[in-house]
Parts: C-alpha cells; structure tokens; sequence
C-alpha cells in the first residue's frame, strides 16, 4: 500500500460517520436512504463517504429494483478486520474480509477441476 493509499485509509476511518456506515453494512445491505436515517446525516454526506468506503475496498454495492421498476443502490460490507501496524521503519494497514461460502466453494471447485 502506497502512502498516499494508506493515508486514505487512515483518514476516512478516522471519520465517525464512516465507522458508522461500516457498522450497520455489516449488519445487512442498505440503502442511502436507509443510512441516512441510522447515521443521522444527510444524503450528500451518505455518498461522499460510500465513494471513499468503496474505493477502499471496505463496501461494496449492488443495485437493486422496486416493484416500479425503479432501481437504486444498496451497500454492504463483510466483515472486516482492519490491522493498524506502526514501527520504527514504517506504518501499514491490513484489511482482511471474510471469505463467502459461495467464493470459497468455487474455489474448491476450480482446485478439484485443476487436479
């Protein structure tokens, strides 16, 4: 991870409606209207931070539709485990995601197949 990467990481974790935003996506996928209400802030601040979340690779997104046919986005974060390092040579950061079934099956698979 760059410098630059990492202190982007650094600073939308630093940011208390960002951890918030992760915290309810791990719970189930939501809307932005839906964070909106569970974060208290407004729409304008709800994308601003779930670009800088999913640049990061900590949220993902999916579009979904309405009855109408409508469609939005809703976003969604495995849980994650995020490592602050810091010695006397450098700093980093981990994330580690936990794997889905479904991704861990069809590797399974892949690995028999190659076999």
């Amino acid at each position: 991870m760059t410098d630059e990467e990492l202190s982007g990481v650094l600073k939308t974790l630093s940011d208390e409606h960002s951890r918030k935003i992760l915290q309810e996506t791990m719970k189930r996928p939501m809307s932005a209207n839906e964070l909106c209400d569970v974060c208290n802030i407004s729409p304008q601040s709800v994308y601003r931070r779930t670009d800088e979340l999913t640049s990061h690779g900590l949220l993902e997104t999916e579009m979904e539709y309405d009855e109408n046919g409508h469609h939005f986005r809703t976003f969604s974060a495995d849980p994650t485990r995020i490592v602050i390092g810091i010695s006397e040579q450098h700093t980093n950061v981990t994330i580690s995601k936990r794997e889905r079934m479904a991704d861990r099956f069809s590797e399974f698979i892949n690995q028999v197949r190659d076999q």
